[in-house]
């Protein structure tokens, strides 16, 4: 959850609230906030069942409104500071991704927890059994933060794991899960101490956070044991130039390789010609008919203006796509003032509801259950007859044209890393899903419902099956290309957007 490597202030105390308090506040509304208070005392608070800190926190919270107080405890943080964990931002740095730096350290931490196990070894006095150790790889938040969209996600490792998890009582399950001197105990009194006093464990943990991101950051507490939750959870804002540098550049990498994968599975009905070379096209074949397209645009940047003659000439003779697909990995960098300035038309630049890439990481995953609709029937499609029926479904839906063909493209169908789905109302096909899984990654594709049948949940119950298959498998993040209203309907299951996609057409 953080750094292990800390060394502790063994005076952190009273005093620490005090330093705080003052530097926000001022020395005169300390003398007011604790005239008459006994002050709680880290060492013996336990034996008055934390008393002293509930009527130190009740005062607090009357006498300054709650983002104060939540922002003067997050910084208390149990006397620690993000200069003892410097060695996490060099580490940061030269990595230079931000999901590639937690899953590191989470490996490494996990990595350590097992090597305890195996030696019979404690952790801060906890022993790591053969229980513990499972749990904690249950709950890998407990190790490192986990990446949530923009939030950073943390949760407490329990005071005495051993009997927290013997714990049948919830009130003994959050009495072993808090670590906190000055609130442990009262969790067994009548009056347990103001949950607002963990907002001095979230700056504990974000500790560790601001110092790999070298800055102050912004968080809340979203389970407290003090507040009647079975543990703690912390949840810490990653700000915007952090996830534009570290995050989105490799999100945007998944979703553009998984476009491009897309677009070659084409090539297997045999009636879609693919080209490669400076950019990538996809076109039928003589007398037939299918999608048309170039994507995977790289014009060298010393004959840019040469290449795209070349390619305007072969446009107009038919044997180029006048559709091209520009993707943020597009070269060279200026490529669309280049088309525009050669007879090229942004058609996105004016777009309602812009098409957008984007990409669902397993953690962030929330699916929509069958119960939202029982009548709605999914399941996997596997015969030619049900493939034709998927294929109607799509063409009609999705395409208004005939785009593909059952019988040539009934390939797919055997391609071990494509799968097909159909969802049903009362025995009619009315929406189709299907996924395309390279290692990790996969993407989810022809999300489609019939007009008539749309607003009954089908989409997205099929495609919560789709990627539920997906995860169970190994997956780790699954892309899209989303537009108009179908993109709410993938928010709603966690995806998120990386970038507008550009289409540029030649006349």
């Amino acid at each position: 959850m953080g750094d292990t490597k800390i060394s502790y202030d063994e005076k952190f105390g009273i005093n620490n609230f005090r330093s705080e308090i003052c530097a926000a506040l001022g020395d005169e509304f300390w003398e007011t906030l604790t005239e008459g208070l006994t002050l709680p005392d880290i060492e013996t608070e336990g034996k008055c069942q934390c008393r002293n800190m509930c009527a130190f926190m009740r005062r607090f919270e009357e006498m300054a409104d709650k983002e104060t107080v939540r922002s003067i405890l997050c910084k208390v943080r149990h006397g620690l500071r993000p200069s003892q964990s410097s060695w996490a931002r060099e580490e940061f740095l030269q990595i230079g991704d931000l999901d590639a730096f937690l899953k590191m350290h989470q490996h490494a931490e996990l990595k350590n927890f097992i090597k305890l196990n195996k030696e019979n070894k404690d952790f801060y006095g906890q022993e790591i059994t053969d229980e513990v150790l499972t749990f904690i790889r249950k709950n890998p938040a407990m190790l490192a933060p986990v990446r949530k969209g923009n939030k950073l996600i943390c949760t407490a490792f329990p005071c005495d794991m051993k009997e927290y998890l013997k714990a049948k009582d919830s009130t003994m399950k959050r009495y072993h899960a808090c670590h906190c001197p000055f609130a442990k105990e009262s969790i067994l009194s009548g009056e347990t101490v103001s949950a607002a006093l963990c907002y001095c464990s979230l700056g504990h943990v974000m500790n560790f956070s601001e110092a790999f991101l070298d800055r102050e950051l912004e968080g809340k507490v979203v389970h407290s044991v003090l507040n009647g939750d079975m543990a703690c959870e912390y949840e810490i804002t990653i700000p915007d130039d952090i996830m534009a540098q570290y995050v989105t550049p490799r999100e945007s990498k998944t979703v553009i390789a998984n476009y491009y994968r897309y677009y070659k599975a084409f090539g297997l009905s045999g009636i879609i010609e693919l080209h490669e070379g400076t950019i990538d096209w996809m076109m039928p074949k003589e007398g037939k008919v299918g999608p048309s397209l170039a994507f995977n645009v790289q014009l060298s940047k010393d004959r840019c203006r040469e290449e795209l003659q070349e390619l305007i000439a072969g446009i107009k003779a038919k044997t180029v796509p006048n559709r091209w697909f520009i993707t943020p990995d597009a070269e060279p960098e200026n490529i669309i003032e280049l088309l525009e300035a050669n007879g090229f038309k942004n058609l996105s630049e004016n777009a309602e509801q812009p098409e957008l890439g984007m990409l669902l990481w397993v953690s962030d995953f929330t699916p929509c259950l069958q119960e939202e609709n029982p009548a709605i029937v999914c399941r996997e499609v596997r015969t030619l007859e049900d493939f034709s029926a998927w294929v109607d479904v799509v063409n009609t839906a999705l395409h208004g044209w005939e785009m593909i063909d059952a019988e040539n493209y009934y390939t797919w169908i055997k391609q071990e890393n494509m799968r097909f789905y159909l969802a049903e109302l009362d025995g009619k096909a009315i929406s189709t899903v299907a996924t395309i899984r390279t290692g990790n990654t996969a993407s989810l594709e022809f999300v489609s419902t019939l007009q008539e049948y749309r607003r009954r949940k089908a989409a997205i119950i099929l495609s919560s099956r789709a990627l539920e298959n997906l995860f169970a498998a190994g997956v780790e993040s699954v892309t899209l290309s989303g537009s108009g209203e179908a993109v709410p309907l993938y928010e709603k299951l966690g995806f998120h957007q990386c970038f507008h996609n550009i289409i540029m057409l030649y006349e």
